[in-house]
């Protein structure tokens, strides 16, 4: 399982202590990680491996893994897409990317004002025309995308075809 990114590592509460399972934690913080470590640590969980890299390049063979969470990282990163095509890349043969990310082009006032591209966290925010595109360009079949205001929730598979 590859978390990207990890930040404190909120996911880790989910991972079962005392299961053999290697969890893999990037983020290109290194307060992120040491935080999501300490939090490791707390659960004395076993096989969590951490890095520190982008997200559009991430120090794992091809078709390792069969789960890859993103949860509020795709919004942040230069390049959404990058990061996506990378997940596809790391994800084995119907291995799924699971997470959460902001889009923009929503028809509130308040979402178009909380989610601004290029300020604060944001960097180059998909619209969900855009993130599903980059989904099936980078070999992955959407099972689900579920829409929230200005958040999209998504769960989407490798294709056989894409490995």
């Amino acid at each position: 399982m590859v978390d990207c990114p990890c930040g404190a590592g909120p996911a880790l509460r989910a991972v079962p202590s005392g299961r053999d399972l290697r969890y893999v934690a990037v983020d290109l913080s290194p307060s992120m990680l040491r935080r999501a470590r300490r939090r490791a640590g707390e659960r004395r969980l076993e096989g969590v491996e951490f890095a520190r890299a982008e997200a559009t390049s991430i120090p794992l063979p091809d078709g390792c893994a069969d789960l890859f969470l993103s949860f509020w990282g795709l919004h942040c990163f230069d390049d959404p897409r990058g990061a996506i095509f990378e997940a596809s890349r790391i994800l084995a043969s119907d291995g799924r990317l699971v997470g959460a990310t902001f889009l923009r082009g929503t028809d509130s006032l308040r979402q178009r004002l909380l989610v601004r591209p290029g300020v604060g966290d944001f960097g180059r925010v998909p619209t969900a025309v855009e993130a599903e595109g980059n989904f099936e360009a980078a070999g992955l079949k959407v099972t689900s995308l579920r829409r929230s205001g200005p958040m999209l929730f998504f769960d989407a598979r490798r294709t056989p075809a894409a490995v």
